[in-house]
């Protein structure tokens, strides 16, 4: 078992393990989501663009420059990694 403290900004470590076997590195964004239970995270692409407008963006959430996210690319990225 892998278990990490959340501190008080909400922030934690992910373990050395996870990291390499899910091929996260250094300025890597992961996409988290609650779903059933469980809090899941993958590692985002950054070839794959996909369009936001700056009102979307959390403060804080910073993108890679030229991402670009929409509400259908986050519904059909769902559906993928639910039927996975």
């Amino acid at each position: 078992m892998n278990a990490t403290v959340v501190r008080a900004r909400r922030q934690t470590t992910l373990p050395a393990d996870i990291c390499e076997a899910a091929g996260i590195g250094i300025d890597d964004q992961v996409d988290w989501r609650f779903e059933g239970g469980e809090i899941r995270g993958r590692k985002l692409n950054p070839e794959m663009p996909v369009e936001i407008g700056l009102e979307d963006v959390s403060p804080g959430g910073i993108l890679p420059r030229g991402w670009k996210i929409n509400a259908a690319d986050i519904a059909a990225a769902i559906r993928e990694e639910r039927e996975s």
